[in-house]
């Protein structure tokens, strides 16, 4: 067997450089045709999205972040795919409904719920535009569905959070909530004044508030009319010690000290029927 001399060797590694030179230099400019300038992060999943896609990514992606796309692309979604995407939609990334769980058309035919796990555990149905739309998932025509419950929102109920009422809201669950005023402002009431307890208040709170404002006036006097200088005098002044029993309505049970210090008014034996001299707008 004949070996080869040095110079022969050196004469075909001469050869094969020249021939796989220009080669190897094409590759190395070219090599997005055989694979994508960037990898791809494990955690997006398999190349589901871009199987058909040149291999060429600045083609779409900015060579500075593999997240952000070119100010100058365009992707006409509703025209190319048949799938409008509005409101939030609209700046979703690709890859949370385009990912390897599976075609995406799958979830579209599902609605909402394809991609969206009912925090309501189906408790509300399953039309979620019922209470949100696209444009964020903060539930909206709330006020407008509760006025077909036992417990329309007025006044202050309009603006409270769910939570306050609904224990169980965060993780969906609205049912079951007390509608009786008491069942939520027990502690209210163990902190105003007059002290509700002492009084026996502890149910019917609509006798006296309203949904406005807890301490908007909404107590019925008619039983005694507060007029004239009777509007602005302190509840105690006739209801001593806080304690709101019935009390006698006629002037001299309220006005005795005034009419015994009152000149000449008992060595007259002028009447103890006030109203035969005064009136409710001043005591002159």
């Amino acid at each position: 067997m004949k070996f080869l001399s040095r110079a022969k060797w050196r004469f075909i590694g001469h050869v094969a450089a020249v021939l796989f030179l220009p080669l190897v230099l094409v590759l190395l400019v070219n090599c997005n045709f055989v694979s994508p300038k960037h990898g791809w992060a494990e955690k997006w999943g398999p190349l589901v999205p871009h199987g058909t896609f040149p291999g060429d990514c600045s083609i779409c992606h900015l060579p500075s972040s593999w997240a952000n796309l070119k100010e100058e692309f365009e992707f006409d979604h509703a025209k190319e795919t048949g799938y409008a995407l509005d409101g939030a939609h609209e700046g979703a990334a690709c890859l949370r409904c385009h990912n390897d769980r599976g075609p995406v058309e799958l979830y579209v035919d599902r609605g909402c719920g394809g991609c969206h796990v009912d925090p309501h555990k189906s408790t509300l149905g399953l039309d979620c535009t019922e209470c949100h739309n696209e444009t964020h998932w903060q539930p909206v025509g709330l006020i407008a569905e509760h006025a077909n419950t036992r417990m329309p929102l007025v006044g202050a109920h309009a603006i409270t959070p769910c939570e306050t009422c609904h224990q169980r809201a965060t993780i969906g669950e609205f049912r079951g909530a007390p509608s009786e005023c008491h069942s939520c402002h027990q502690r209210d009431a163990g902190g105003a004044f007059p002290n509700h307890g002492v009084n026996g208040w502890t149910r019917g709170c609509e006798r006296c508030h309203t949904p406005l404002d807890w301490t908007a006036p909404g107590f019925n006097h008619n039983q005694f009319p507060l007029a004239g200088g009777h509007a602005g005098v302190d509840c105690t002044s006739c209801h001593a010690g806080g304690l709101f029993t019935p009390l006698d309505p006629s002037c001299f049970t309220c006005h005795q000290n005034d009419y015994i210090n009152a000149p000449n008014h008992v060595a007259n034996g002028f009447s103890t029927n006030c109203l035969d001299c005064h009136d409710t707008d001043a005591w002159n």
